[in-house]
């Protein structure tokens, strides 16, 4: 099982389709299913800091990325020299009520997994694909999924080179906040402490765009697996600061009450920890400037598209839905 360091005490149980699917070393690689347990931190000093009264997106998406990672080699035979990387991923949430904090008790999270093999060469897999549909006591409220793709040690370190020449030949200075530069307030990112906080102020605006400087330091001491790379979770929780941030500038919502309700990433390659990286952030719909939509509800919706950059090189397009709770 993965370690309990960030997920904490959690379950996970295997549910193959077929009573052959217990023989792993005698079937062939296919669809594994999955049941997850794990109960929502309460007291976590960044997965409990939000500003709005919901439980945190990035728990059940970092979940379901360890459950992969650790399911790539106990049932889908990859090699621990494999190098794993997430490709694409998304999330959605489909009921809002059941994310919301503060019921009797610990919230108890079950993610129904299924994970499917893909490009198979001599029995190990290339790539992966992770789908899971999201309860929360009981009740769905959300999908997750993302891409898996494992490479060998050699193509991993050619793509690793190729990318930071690409992202040295443009990026300069240091990985974190230019010297000097300010950092938003807390509650204007949809969190309490400062600690938490991954930007800067935005570097250049206009009418309809912001780009913000990344806290690549920060990130890596408050964020899950910081190992030698940017840690995947990075690209979720700047791209939600930034786009809290970005409602509020750009469309005068309040970012301590809003949530995001859409999130799908693409990732180009890697991002390199000792480089600086940006994150640009405008509206992905063709409204007018600062109008947005309404939900079913009439609560008012605004759609971002974020673009993270390393010198001219991009490496994660993001888009994303944020939700103003009224």
């Amino acid at each position: 099982m993965p370690a309990a360091a960030f997920l904490g005490p959690h379950h996970l149980v295997h549910r193959p389709d077929t009573p052959e699917g217990f023989l792993l070393a005698a079937t062939p690689p296919g669809r594994h299913r999955f049941g997850f347990s794990a109960q929502l931190p309460e007291a976590h000093p960044l997965f409990s800091d939000s500003t709005a009264p919901f439980h945190d997106l990035l728990y059940p998406m970092e979940s379901l990325r360890q459950m992969g990672v650790f399911a790539a080699g106990r049932y889908f035979r990859v090699p621990e020299n494999r190098r794993i990387l997430l490709a694409d991923c998304t999330m959605a949430v489909t009921a809002l009520a059941p994310w919301e904090r503060g019921g009797a008790g610990a919230a108890q999270l079950t993610l129904d997994l299924d994970m499917t093999p893909a490009d198979v060469v001599r029995g190990v897999p290339r790539t992966m694909d992770c789908r899971a549909s999201i309860a929360i006591d009981g009740k769905r409220c959300g999908t997750v999924g993302a891409r898996l793709v494992f490479l060998m040690p050699g193509v991993y370190r050619a793509h690793r080179a190729h990318s930071r020449r690409e992202s040295e030949r443009a990026a300069q200075g240091p990985s974190g906040l230019p010297a000097g530069h300010g950092v938003p307030g807390p509650e204007l990112v949809g969190r309490h402490s400062p600690r938490n906080v991954l930007i800067g102020l935005p570097l250049a605006e206009d009418d309809d765009s912001l780009v913000f400087p990344v806290d690549i330091p920060a990130a890596r001491e408050v964020l899950p697996d910081s190992g030698s790379e940017v840690p995947t979770a990075l690209f979720l929780e700047v791209s939600r600061q930034a786009a809290l941030f970005g409602v509020g500038e750009l469309y005068g919502l309040a970012p301590g009450h809003a949530v995001l309700t859409d999130w799908a990433a693409t990732f180009r390659g890697f991002a390199e920890p000792g480089l600086p990286l940006r994150c640009a952030v405008r509206p992905h719909t063709s409204h007018a400037p600062g109008e947005v939509f309404r939900d079913a509800a009439g609560r008012p919706v605004a759609e971002l598209g974020l673009t993270f950059t390393q010198g001219s090189r991009v490496v994660a397009v993001v888009r994303t839905s944020v939700l103003q709770i009224c």
